[in-house]
């Protein structure tokens, strides 16, 4: 249960740093993991995390996937707060593939819930995505309404929800605005939005931005701008494979090469049109909002991963299985067995002072570092929970062992880890013992050996190992 609250701050941190290689990376061992304790309050989270995602970028079908996946659980299971989320997110996906109908039906019932509970951070949201339906179905002034009170209830909100939500909220806007030939308050926001996304990971957000400029042009008649700004969302668009996105910038662009007469810009484009509403149709993304299978194999968390997801050294439960073996064997055999505590020291200050992303990264530095050093030597190493690490290594000797011990001391203690702020030297503990050549045969008790010599490391300073004699 440690295992999982500790990656479920790791996974909600990766998500609002948008670090969403490494979120994608830990999402199947962390889904398997959570699947194994029936923790389905975080596997909707963690499927409701990766849909906005895919979403975000572009991908619709994946989002689709897991929006499907949701349904096993988000009824028996879900919070109000992840019933909303869902039902929004839903109606965003019905709203971008044209099902208008869909979009409204179901934002309507995610704004009773949310209106129902209080949640004024959802009923921003919803507020939000009624903007823009209203704005498809050409009605500015609605959508202008309903977008102005989203800003006005977001001030209601802490800083950070906020600043997240008045991104998508002034996008909308700039559009209302633009179709209500205002444009001033318009070119206001594009100002505000363009500066505001600058470095970041919004490509979706940043294409509509694009494209919507590309409107506001249009709009003033100025279709050389409007031309230009449009072949870059095109771009990122084609870039980011989005067909639904590449489909709409395609006929705006066939609209202003038509008012330009350039008729070989416009055979061109409409050649690109005609390509993607094939695509579209193959496809067939309509279907797919029922039908979707699951583009991955969906046994894959069923089976209860060896590894830590983060650090990529064995886990807990490998670790206690397999010492249990060994030291059941070596009951027979006489082998000697050592058996470590690894402790990272001041981890809490490290956590505190640089975030827990860099606290993660401290840990990956740390487990590397080991398992490299440990690989020549018929030996386990694995993470036992927060900063505590765990070894066995089958030596010949004390001595043997000592040495061991104290080259892989030499080889983590007051090591540099870099930050982007500092460096940090890395300062740890070990508490160590062993079998006895076979008389101790229970883990607990060894366990308890090496947890007394790290006790007494810890007393003694910390920054050192103590062998228990």
């Amino acid at each position: 249960m440690q295992e999982l609250e500790e990656l479920k701050i790791t996974m909600d941190a990766l998500v609002r740093e948008g670090r969403f290689d490494e979120f994608f990376s830990l999402f199947d061992p962390t889904a398997s993991l959570a699947l194994q304790e029936k923790n389905y309050s975080l596997l909707i989270d963690l499927n409701l995390n990766r849909s906005k995602i895919y979403y975000n970028i572009g991908d619709i079908q994946s989002c689709i996937a897991d929006l499907k996946k949701l349904t096993e659980w988000i009824d028996d299971y879900g919070t109000d707060g992840q019933r909303i989320s869902y039902l929004n997110t839903y109606a965003s996906v019905c709203g971008e593939l044209g099902n208008q109908e869909k979009n409204l039906e179901y934002l309507n019932k995610a704004k009773s819930l949310a209106i129902a509970v209080n949640d004024i951070y959802s009923v921003c949201k919803i507020y939000n995505n009624l903007g823009v339906f209203y704005l498809v179905e050409k009605q500015p002034e609605n959508a202008v309404e309903v977008l102005l009170e989203a800003l006005r209830l977001s001030k209601q909100l802490d800083h950070e929800q906020e600043d997240e939500l008045v991104v998508y909220i002034r996008l909308n806007l700039s559009k209302g605005y633009t179709d209500l030939g205002e444009f001033q308050k318009a070119e206001e926001l594009f100002d505000f939005l363009f500066s505001h996304m600058e470095g970041k990971q919004m490509i979706k957000t940043s294409i509509y931005a694009l494209q919507y400029k590309g409107f506001w042009f249009k709009a003033q008649k100025r279709y050389e701008e409007a031309n230009d700004i449009l072949l870059k969302a095109k771009d990122f668009a084609s870039r980011n494979n989005d067909l639904i996105l590449l489909e709409e910038i395609n006929k705006l662009l066939v609209e202003v090469s038509t008012e330009l007469g350039d008729k070989d810009r416009l055979i061109a484009i409409q050649k690109d049109y005609i390509d993607i509403l094939l695509k579209i149709k193959e496809i067939n993304l309509n279907q797919n909002i029922i039908q979707i299978e699951m583009t991955q194999n969906e046994k894959q968390y069923e089976s209860i991963s060896t590894k830590d997801p983060l650090t990529s050294c064995y886990n807990r439960r490998y670790f206690e299985k397999t010492i249990e073996k060994w030291l059941k064997d070596a009951e027979t055999t006489a082998q000697l067995i050592g058996f470590f505590i690894l402790d990272v020291d001041y981890f809490k200050q490290i956590n505190d002072q640089y975030g827990h992303l860099v606290g993660d990264d401290v840990l990956k530095f740390i487990s590397n570092l080991a398992k490299e050093f440990l690989s020549s030597y018929d030996s386990i190493f694995a993470r036992y929970g927060g900063d505590e690490f765990v070894g066995m290594v089958k030596v010949s000797s004390r001595n043997e062992l000592m040495d061991l011990i104290d080259h892989l001391y030499g080889k983590i203690s007051n090591t540099i880890f870099e930050t982007d702020e500092e460096n940090i030297a890395i300062q740890i503990s070990f508490g160590v013992s062993t079998n006895s050549n076979g008389m101790v045969t229970e883990y607990k008790e060894i366990f308890k050996l090496a947890d007394d010599a790290l006790y007494e490391s810890k007393r003694n300073g910390r920054n050192r190992y103590t062998m228990n004699s």
